[in-house]
């Protein structure tokens, strides 16, 4: 064999090596895209076109059609034959916790991310970001803002290390950080776990609660990459789940709420954390039956339902053995549950109601769930001198207490109000009474 002959084997066998290299690498940086959709029709097409939008191009698309009866699977098809990184699974109508499970198992990628039928990325550049940022961080997960009719969340570009303590517990606490599904991008490695089968509400949260176990470190990244839809509630059609709960022919229930549904899963829950993290079963167990309060209260308050029906719901929780748990499990970390009564109820509402209210009209940039917090902390605790910020709920006290954070600049100047339209209101009660008892002739005391 001649000299120049080696030479050119030699430089083809480093050819196929370095196009190897590059096609491993490639499928390693494979995104698999898993959407579940059932009588999307109306709205996957915007879902579908925001992804092939995505400046990053190595994308897999499953699109899971769970027995759809109107025209989702002729959109899907269309679109498949537009794009050959979109594929079109069809089931029988199983629920869409079989449709994601089905989407997972036939997923080829090393990252997964969950996308609603109905929802849409807000920039072309949302995947790219957030795979760099996972990367950028050696993280196993990156989380990301979006947009809600309900609820804001103001994530900044930090890290959650869950194998510190601390950080594991401010995460699992950071429920509109940990509980969504589609604002994720996750190693696929870190997905062991299925989604629960006959499940149908809050089954997102226990999926990622069963894989918490696999998570390591969390990424966040403080920019909004994803807009989440509330199908508005019509009994002929499909709605969000939770406009659902919210319909106006449920109104005069008492246990027609969020809580009440997502505490149909506390066994579950329980379970799954007795086996994933014993250590942490007794602080665990009843973080959802407190949060959800007011996950519950921020729907219902997206749905405008009436003041005195959130009242007349929030008093049927406190009513409930499983919040009665949560709050008096808040007492290991140093706070002291005060005697309540209905009318601090009442008073509690009246407040968070404003200020949900105030913050949306007014695009406030501050966290509802932490403003919540330290108005809830005001009504129903006192703090101790062993106060442990490790919990959320006495983090937004001692920021109250301390005026140091916007959230609790705001709480104190609501309460601040609060106590000048009552001092007015005795006031006014004061001066009648003294015109009162001048015009009958007697001096009042």
């Amino acid at each position: 064999m001649k000299f120049y002959d080696i030479i050119s084997n030699e430089l083809k066998i480093i050819t196929f090596s370095i196009k190897g290299d590059k096609e491993k690498e490639n499928m390693q940086d494979l995104i698999s895209i898993i959407i579940p959709c059932f009588n999307a029709g109306k709205t996957i097409a915007r879902t579908l076109n925001s992804v092939r939008e995505q400046d990053y191009k190595n994308l897999e698309i499953i699109i899971v059609n769970d027995g759809s009866k109107d025209n989702t699977l002729e959109v899907a098809n269309k679109y498949a034959n537009l794009d050959n990184r979109i594929r079109v699974i069809t089931q029988q109508n199983a629920g869409v916790s079989v449709a994601r499970n089905n989407g997972l198992h036939s997923a080829k990628g090393n990252y997964i991310v969950f996308l609603d039928a109905d929802d849409n990325y807000t920039t072309p550049y949302a995947l790219s970001k957030m795979l760099k940022r996972l990367k950028d961080t050696d993280a196993d997960m990156c989380v990301c803002n979006f947009t809600h009719p309900c609820f804001e969340q103001h994530l900044s570009s930090g890290v959650y290390d869950l194998t510190d303590e601390n950080q594991f517990f401010n995460y699992f606490q950071d429920f509109f950080a940990y509980g969504m599904p589609w604002n994720k991008i996750t190693k696929r490695e870190c997905l062991t776990e299925n989604f629960a089968k006959g499940i149908t509400f809050n089954e997102d949260e226990l999926f990622n609660l069963d894989n918490l176990h696999n998570i390591k470190k969390v990424a966040l990244i403080d920019h909004v990459y994803h807009n989440y839809y509330c199908a508005p509630y019509n009994p002929q059609a499909v709605a969000s789940a939770v406009n659902s709960i919210y319909s106006a022919d449920k109104l005069s229930q008492k246990k027609s709420t969020a809580w009440h549904s997502a505490m149909k899963n506390h066994e579950y829950r329980v379970a799954s954390i007795s086996k994933f993290f014993p250590q942490y079963k007794e602080e665990m167990q009843y973080i959802r039956c407190f949060d959800f309060f007011f996950w519950d209260f921020f729907l219902m308050a997206k749905n405008r339902m009436p003041e005195d029906y959130i009242s007349f719901t929030r008093k049927a929780i406190f009513e409930e053995e499983l919040f009665q748990n949560a709050l008096k499990d808040k007492e290991r970390y140093g706070l002291k549950l005060k005697k309540y009564t209905n009318a601090d109820i009442d008073e509690f509402v009246k407040l968070a109601y404003y200020a949900f209210r105030d913050i949306k009209a007014y695009n406030k940039k501050m966290s509802m769930y932490k403003v919540f917090l330290g108005l809830f902390g005001h009504f129903f605790y006192n703090i101790t001198e062993n106060a442990n910020s490790k919990d959320v709920l006495v983090s937004a006290m001692l920021s109250l207490n301390n005026n140091s954070t916007a959230e609790a600049i705001y709480v104190n100047s609501l309460l601040e109000m609060r106590d000048l339209q009552s001092v007015s209101k005795q006031c006014r009660i004061i001066l009648f009474d003294n015109n009162m008892a001048t015009w009958r002739g007697v001096t009042a005391k």
